[in-house]
């Protein structure tokens, strides 16, 4: 069949020849004029996917990744309509991806050390961190991707991450003032106060999504754990997810009155790090009562970059990258508790085969199985680097074992800070005769200074901001300091 690229004009036929697959509402075909693009063509056109797509294609998202060469959010790019029909559409281009597979097989431990067994914890911080960029990148532009879940969330072996079906997104036609709802959705990554509805007949919000993103980032930096599976402790059959959804049982929160225990098999809860346990209890408990408290993409980015910072790595096997906020690794004692099954093998174990022959009998003298091995900070291979939205979301460095700059900056700072307190403290000495407070004066100058360099570092990019309330009321509290002692006694 012949096809028309609104764009250019030109018309491309497409047979089995170019098929790569179907689907309930679709085929996807390699567009052979550029094979980085594939064709989806509907089954049954309609009006109102011709108009939601347009006003997609009119209103692009900033795709974080655009500098880098990857699109981490597989937008239309172009039109396709019949020949001459240039009224009617009958699908659209998307940029093709290719070698990522979905985020599930990152997630749980035993897709991952069959197929990409070498993906350690921080590939998995920044593969989390990529994500909420995206969604991040989307909710800036007004849409609401509705139906998040693991199989419309691709990821490389490199970290990058690639949303697709973005088609079935929820769109708002301003110009119609249309909403254009999500149709879809799956239970185990629905909010609570969506449970049992009808996705056609409701209005998506940013705060649904939120909901979502939390279920992913959990899974993933879980070992595939669902934050509201458990072992269930009370009477009968325990109840499907969505109604522990909806009931708000995280199996997580410590909670007595929450019938549920976490899995024997799951990781200890203590294993992410305390920042990121914080936004989980604001998801999935506060978020309970009042979605609009669940922590959005741009907080999740900037909590997982702050984990990212603290990551090191076990002594015994390099691949196991955990929190210094942990006394022992982890994944050793993981690892004997799994019957000798290692989640992240090394790669000495990986080019041996070890990690794919059927596991051993737990046993304590299984190599890193000491659930005491101490830490070292050996570097750790970093995956790309955060990318940025359009409205500049800070970015981190990525050369190998290099850490985002500390908030208040190092040594070399305080150095020049000092330097210029000392030399404004001999000026001021020789200026009047300290008829006031000198001990106000020196402490408010410090103060003062302090506050200044603060608010300068609060608009590097890399700070985003962060800290500059605090510089503020430095600056505030020193000038009142000078005052005083220079004018305390008249």
């Amino acid at each position: 069949m012949r096809f028309q690229r609104s764009s250019t004009g030109e018309v491309v036929a497409l047979d089995d020849r170019h098929k790569l697959g179907a689907g309930g509402e679709a085929r996807i075909f390699i567009w052979p004029r550029d094979e980085s693009l594939v064709a989806k063509i509907w089954h049954k056109p309609t009006l109102e996917r011709n108009r939601k797509v347009r006003v997609m294609h009119a209103n692009p998202p900033s795709d974080p990744m655009a500098g880098q060469s990857h699109h981490s959010i597989a937008w239309p790019c172009d039109l396709l309509h019949l020949p001459g029909r240039a009224d009617y559409l009958v699908g659209f281009l998307m940029p093709r991806v290719v070698g990522m597979r979905p985020i599930g097989e990152f997630a749980h431990p035993r897709t991952r050390r069959e197929k990409c067994p070498l993906f350690n914890s921080f590939y998995l911080h920044r593969t989390a961190r990529n994500l909420a960029t995206a969604l991040r990148a989307i909710h800036e532009r007004g849409y609401v991707v509705g139906d998040l879940n693991e199989s419309n969330v691709l990821v490389a072996e490199t970290a990058l991450v690639t949303l697709v079906d973005t088609d079935s997104f929820q769109v708002w036609d301003a110009e119609a003032g249309k909403t254009y709802r999500c149709r879809v959705g799956k239970p185990e990554y629905t909010p609570p106060e969506l449970q049992g509805k009808r996705f056609p007949d409701v209005d998506r919000a940013p705060e649904h999504d939120r909901f979502g993103l939390a279920v992913l980032l959990f899974q993933l930096l879980m070992e595939g754990t669902h934050p509201f599976a458990g072992v269930f402790q009370g009477r009968g059959d325990p109840p499907p997810l969505e109604q522990r959804i909806a009931a708000g049982h995280f199996a997580f929160a410590g909670d007595p009155r929450v019938p549920y225990a976490p899995a024997p098999t799951a990781p200890p809860y203590q294993l992410l790090f305390p920042g990121l346990r914080d936004l989980f209890q604001r998801c999935f408990l506060d978020g309970h009562f009042r979605p609009s408290l669940r922590p959005d993409p741009q907080s999740w980015q900037w909590m997982i970059e702050e984990a990212e910072s603290h990551l090191v790595s076990c002594w015994a096997n390099a691949q196991h990258v955990y929190g210094d906020h942990l006394s022992e690794c982890p994944w050793c004692a993981r690892a004997q508790l799994l019957g000798g099954r290692d989640p992240f093998p090394s790669p000495e174990a990986v080019k041996a085969g070890e990690h794919l022959r059927p596991p051993p009998k737990a046993s304590p003298s299984l190599p890193g199985a000491r659930s005491g091995t101490t830490r070292s900070r050996r570097p750790v291979p970093l995956p790309p680097p955060i990318p940025s939205s359009g409205s500049g979301p800070r970015t981190s460095p990525s050369g190998p074992g290099r850490r985002p700059r500390p908030l208040l900056g190092d040594w070399n700072d305080w150095a020049w800070v000092g330097a210029f307190f000392a030399g404004l403290t001999v000026i001021s000495a020789y200026s009047f005769h300290w008829r006031g407070n000198p001990a106000s004066f020196l402490l408010g100058l410090l103060s003062l200074m302090t506050g200044i360099v603060g608010e300068a570092k609060s608009q590097r990019p890399e700070i985003d901001g962060r800290g500059k309330w605090l510089a503020r009321s430095a600056i505030a509290i020193g000038l009142g300091g000078v005052l005083w002692g220079m004018l305390g006694s008249y």
